[in-house]
């Protein structure tokens, strides 16, 4: 992977500063102490996984896919958001169809996955590290239900819990003989990913698992530098301070032109926005696809409030590629015949680029070779470690989220009533 910082509007001297330089010394070894009760349990995962319960994660995944025609997960926020990137992205039609439940209180939603369902060979996996979840405990009561009608009283053996190792609800119901895997001690929901959270959703849907942490480990091993001017996470956490504090922005844009990375961008948001926005602080993180999205808010990324950066994931090897072919003498594209969909991406790409530069927007491009799980795990890696770096230059925790616990206490209090 590899890290474009030329269209910034940051000189690189205000980057690479002797007091940014100290900054991230002091947050590489919070991050790299072998004391983890702060949250940082991934930080070392790439290494230290748990090969035992990889094991157990594979020879599952290969029982599900010989025997089930579906997964359907029951999670929300980074019990589910970090998978369905995975899968969206690197989905080869290898595996078993995996379904996503739990992410809200639609029941029309999950009637409707349900009646998808009920035909099919199901396997199910509910995750949660808690499992004091509102939206998994009542998705999970209709799931049952549902499980309970198809396969009678031996319905457990076909659900697993990804779930705390020795307490909470879902462990508590373990006891009722239902399997379950390990959400690792001292690793939130959105730096999971790497994880059974992730891993056997991943397995299911017919992913390399082992690439995957190969992935992560080779992203390990090239941010294990604590010199800010070698570490291009640190840098682009820098950035991203520079911006909004120098800058004045409040709001940064993930933007791709590859539709396989929408969810990607989602779980992105997620993991900055719940670890960074806190006291008042930090970039409003949202994600976008073009050309898509550029034909509904790119007016305004071009010509609006002056509040965005810009972050491009830009993926330069197509996995498909066709050409445009046989247009009419008279079409106002006959520019384009003969050129390939490719061609046409990497110029609508560029163009953005230079206009949205142009524009005064500042703007860092990640780039990838080629959408891959070993790319995959990289950037999953890459990420973690930029945004828990953001946060602490931002002077807040990377690894709570009290605003999201107060809404739960709130909701739970109008429905006792």
């Amino acid at each position: 992977m590899q890290l474009d910082l030329t269209n910034l509007k940051i000189a690189k001297s205000q980057l690479l500063t002797r007091e940014y330089d100290e900054k991230v010394r002091q947050i590489h070894k919070i991050l790299h102490s072998e004391d983890h009760a702060a949250g940082t349990t991934w930080v070392h995962w790439p290494l230290n996984y748990d090969k035992k319960e990889f094991g157990k994660i594979k020879r599952l995944a290969k029982h599900i896919r010989e025997n089930f025609d579906a997964l359907l997960v029951v999670g929300i926020g980074g019990s589910y958001l970090g998978a369905k990137s995975g899968i969206d992205m690197l989905k080869k039609g290898k595996g078993v169809e995996v379904v996503f439940a739990g992410t809200s209180f639609d029941y029309v939603d999950l009637y409707e996955k349900l009646e998808h369902l009920k035909d099919k060979r199901v396997f199910v996996n509910v995750v949660s590290k808690s499992g004091t979840t509102v939206e998994i405990l009542s998705t999970l009561s209709m799931v049952e239900n549902f499980m309970k009608k198809k396969y009678g009283k031996d319905y457990r053996k076909n659900m697993v819990f990804t779930t705390d190792k020795n307490k909470g609800y879902l462990k508590k119901l373990s006891s009722e003989g239902f399997d379950c895997l390990v959400v690792p001690d001292d690793m939130g929901g959105r730096y999971s990913v790497l994880s059974a959270v992730g891993l056997l959703p991943f397995a299911c849907a017919g992913l390399n698992i082992d690439k995957i942490m190969e992935g992560a480990k080779a992203a390990y091993n090239d941010l294990l530098e604590e010199k800010l001017e070698n570490n291009l996470a640190y840098q682009y956490a820098v950035y991203r301070n520079l911006v909004n504090y120098k800058l004045d922005k409040k709001l940064e844009i993930f933007s791709t032109f590859s539709s396989k990375l929408s969810s990607f961008g989602a779980w992105l948001t997620q993991l900055f926005d719940e670890s960074e926005g806190k006291d008042k602080k930090g970039l409003f993180v949202s994600s976008l696809v073009f050309s898509t999205d550029l034909h509904s808010v790119g007016q305004f990324i071009q010509e609006g409030s002056p509040i965005l950066a810009e972050t491009f994931i830009d993926v330069f090897a197509p996995l498909k590629n066709a050409s445009v072919k046989g247009l009419r003498a008279d079409s106002p594209i006959k520019f384009l015949e003969g050129k390939s969909f490719d061609e046409i991406n990497r110029a609508a790409f560029l163009g953005t680029v230079k206009a949205h530069s142009e524009a005064g927007v500042p703007i860092a491009v990640l780039k990838i070779d080629e959408i891959s799980e070993i790319n995959y795990g990289y950037m999953v890696y890459f990420f973690e470690i930029a945004c828990a770096t953001s946060s602490y230059l931002q002077g807040v925790n990377p690894f709570n989220q009290p605003g999201v616990e107060q809404y739960k206490s709130y909701m739970k209090e109008l429905l006792k009533k």
